[in-house]
């Protein structure tokens, strides 16, 4: 039997029906709420149903549509009762003075350390009299919500170069004009070099990933040399052109260059517009003269970076993912086989050229720095 009728019958005004089937019909609003008002009309148009016909109707409880009939009828509401809780152990003082601890360094409170933790900073709080006693995890919970890491650092460098915003304007309007650039036979070309990658045999075999276990690598091995990477990439498409060599001189930059110039990378071009730092290897004093000797079909024309601003230069952004793809962990045989290896992912990589989504703009550049002025920017 479905019981008796509800000793709570439910009548609705016309605007209460059109409040409530809105609302039953919401798809933004709190399910609760829906679920509410649902039943509510269901009760009112169908006042000979029994509670566990609705129930079913709405997919609810039974003991849900005796409460919302009975605080219905009662008050009209559709608003679940406040529920306060425990009372705070803490005040708001107490975590503000905690956070505002996390944010000084700890030498400031007469510490060694270099870094906080949440033992760390639940004992100078106890020390400085803030609280009496509280939980490591009590500060790791605010400051989780507060999004503050006091015990992770990031590491950045600023540039030294007086002239750091005239050098970088131009760099990073290449960046930008990189495929305009191209449409008009101009290719701009990032290059350097990643140096002393080594060629290190591990005396036990790497093992492989298996469950609840991660690849297992042998800390001991046998040093096999090393060589030197240089790399170009053409920003427009991200092609790029790798050699090894097993030094890092002008001569071998020269070289490099050569066959850079001579590549599929170059063919066609009527400027070749190329962005480097100020590495001894690249001979800045020197450079623009050899290149001038070397009698190209297109015109080559020399950007320098600001230096300590290597960040500027994409063909980093290569190296990184050279050195997370193939060089970690470094386990080769030999020079060969490291040199193999790094030929065959360069040869994956340029099957399937994606160009770097560079988001640091001459615009952000000015804004933070400023414009320099004219005689800087005719330098």
């Amino acid at each position: 039997m479905p019981g008796p009728h509800s000793q709570y019958p439910i009548e609705l005004t016309e605007t209460q029906v059109a409040d409530l089937t809105q609302l039953s019909l919401s798809y933004t609003a709190p399910y609760a709420d829906v679920q509410r008002a649902r039943l509510l009309l269901l009760a009112h148009h169908h006042r000979s149903w029994h509670t566990a016909q609705i129930a079913q109707a709405v997919g609810c409880s039974v003991a849900m549509v005796k409460e919302w009939r009975r605080r219905w009828h009662q008050q009209c509401t559709l608003t679940s009762r406040a529920r306060p809780g425990a009372p705070r152990r803490f005040p708001a003082v107490v975590r503000a003075q905690i956070v505002a601890l996390a944010c000084s360094q700890p030498s400031t409170h007469g510490k060694v350390w270099q870094r906080w933790s949440g033992e760390k900073l639940a004992q100078v709080a106890v020390e400085e009299g803030i609280v009496s006693t509280i939980a490591p995890s009590t500060i790791r919970r605010w400051l989780r919500q507060d999004k503050l890491k006091p015990w992770c650092y990031h590491s950045w460098q600023r540039s030294t170069d007086p002239q750091f915003v005239a050098k970088a304007t131009p760099v990073l309007e290449l960046y930008e004009h990189a495929p305009a650039l191209a449409a008009q036979q101009e290719g701009v070309c990032c290059v350097d070099e990643k140096t002393s990658i080594q060629a290190r045999q591990r005396l036990h075999g790497t093992k492989a990933a298996a469950p609840a276990y991660p690849v297992q690598v042998a800390d001991r091995y046998r040093r096999m040399g090393a060589l030197q990477l240089f790399c170009g990439l053409l920003v427009s498409t991200g092609l790029t052109f790798t050699r090894c060599y097993a030094r890092k001189c002008f001569a071998d930059f020269q070289a490099f260059l050569r066959e850079l110039f001579a590549a599929a990378l170059c063919q066609g071009l009527k400027v070749l517009h190329l962005i480097l730092d100020n590495g001894p290897t690249h001979a800045p004093k020197q450079l623009a003269t050899w290149i001038a000797s070397l009698q190209l079909t297109f015109e080559v024309r020399l950007y320098w970076l600001p230096t300590y601003a290597s960040w500027l230069d994409q063909v980093e952004i290569i190296f990184s993912k050279v050195q997370r793809d193939v060089l970690t962990p470094n386990d080769f045989p030999s020079i060969l086989a490291l040199e193999c290896k790094l030929q065959a992912y360069f040869a994956d990589l340029n099957a399937q050229p994606k160009p770097i989504h560079w988001t640091y703009t001459k615009t952000k550049l000015l804004a933070k720095f400023g414009t320099p002025p004219p005689v800087q920017l005719a330098a």
